[in-house]
C-alpha cells in the first residue's frame, strides 16, 4: 500500500498535497483516490467520534439491514453534537482539499456522514449517485471518503468514471433494500429515471476502485454513480464522510424522501447555502476560517 508517513501533513496543510494530476482525474472521471491524506492523530479522534455516534445516534440514524446478518450502519449531519467530528472538520485541512479539487472559491461544509458495515455484513451498498438525495441544486459538490479501516480492493466503493458529466439523475435506490428504488412520489424532481442495472452492464464501463488504508481519501462529485459491495472481512469497514459545497450551490425542497434534511437551517428554496448549519470553513484567499466566525 502507498504511503509515507514521515510525509503526512499537519493540520492546515492537507490543501497542498493535492496535486494537478489529482485535480485533473476529479475533474475527468468524477472520482480521485488520494493517498496517505489524513495524520494517524485524525485517524484516531474519527473513530472515537465514531464509536460515541454509535452509541448515540442522531435523528437521522439508520439501521439499514436491522434483523439481517452483521451490521450495516450510517448517521449524518451530528458534527454539532459530535466533537471529534467538529474538530477534524474544522481544523484538519480537509476542506481545502475539496475547495482545489472543485477550483471553488469558497468551500460550506454540507454535512458529515459516517458508514459502518461490520465484518461479515453480506448487504452490498446499490449503485446511485448521491445528488438527487439531497435538498442542494447546483455543480459544486464533493464527498472526501476517509477509510478508518483497511480496505481491499474487492470490498471497496466503486465508481463510474465520467458519469458524472452524464447529464442524467437516476431515481434514488433504497438503502434498506437494494433491488428496490424509494416511492416515486418521494421525490418531487420530474428530471429523475429509474436508475440501470450497472451490475449486469460493468463490462459498457470503466469502473474505478482502490484498495484502501488507514487515511486515504476518495474523493467524488456528487454526481458520479457509485456502489459497494458487502463486507465478508474479518475486520470492519468504517469510514467518515465529510460533504462540502462550492460556489453554485443552492437550497432545494426535493421531497419527502430527501435525505439528509435540515429542517431548522432557516434556508429556503434557492437561497446559497450558508448560515449556522451550513458554515464557511475554507475560502481560496484565506485559507481556513476560523471556526468561532464560521457561521
Amino acid at each position: 500500500m502507498p504511503g509515507h508517513p514521515s510525509m503526512r501533513p499537519d493540520a492546515g496543510a492537507i490543501a497542498d498535497l493535492v496535486t494537478e494530476a489529482d485535480i485533473r482525474a476529479y475533474r475527468k472521471d468524477g472520482v480521485v483516490c488520494l493517498r496517505n491524506l489524513i495524520d494517524e492523530k485524525w485517524i484516531a479522534l474519527l473513530k472515537r467520534g465514531l464509536e460515541r455516534n454509535i452509541e448515540n445516534p442522531g435523528r437521522l440514524a439508520r439501521h439499514y439491514n436491522k434483523g439481517r446478518t452483521g451490521f450495516f450502519f450510517a448517521d449524518a449531519g451530528v458534527w454539532q453534537a459530535i466533537p471529534e467530528y467538529e474538530e477534524f472538520l474544522f481544523e484538519s485541512g480537509v476542506a481545502g482539499a475539496a475547495g482545489g479539487l472543485m477550483g471553488a472559491n469558497k468551500i460550506n461544509l454540507f454535512f458529515d456522514n459516517m458508514f459502518m458495515k461490520d465484518r461479515g455484513t453480506p448487504d452490498p451498498t446499490p449503485w446511485h449517485h448521491d445528488m438527487p438525495y439531497m435538498p442542494i441544486e447546483g455543480d459544486q459538490v464533493i464527498s472526501l471518503w476517509v477509510a478508518l479501516d483497511p480496505v481491499p480492493r474487492a470490498t471497496s466503493v466503486e465508481y463510474i468514471a465520467g458519469s458524472h458529466r452524464w447529464g442524467r439523475q437516476f431515481r434514488p435506490r433504497s438503502f434498506f433494500d437494494p433491488e428496490a428504488d424509494y416511492d416515486e412520489s418521494g421525490f418531487l424532481d420530474d428530471r429523475l429515471e429509474p436508475i440501470p442495472d450497472f451490475e449486469s452492464e460493468r463490462d459498457k464501463h470503466r469502473i474505478l476502485g482502490w484498495e484502501m488504508a488507514p487515511g486515504d481519501i476518495q474523493a467524488f462529485h456528487g454526481f458520479t454513480v457509485h456502489g459497494a459491495p458487502g463486507n465478508p472481512n474479518p475486520n470492519p469497514r468504517r469510514a467518515f464522510v465529510s460533504r462540502w459545497t462550492g460556489d453554485d450551490i443552492r437550497y432545494a425542497w426535493k421531497g419527502e424522501e430527501t435525505y439528509p434534511t435540515f429542517p431548522d437551517c432557516g434556508l429556503e428554496a434557492g437561497d446559497p447555502i450558508g448560515g449556522p448549519s451550513f458554515p464557511l470553513v475554507w475560502t481560496k484567499d484565506g485559507g481556513l476560517v476560523e471556526k468561532e466566525t464560521a457561521a
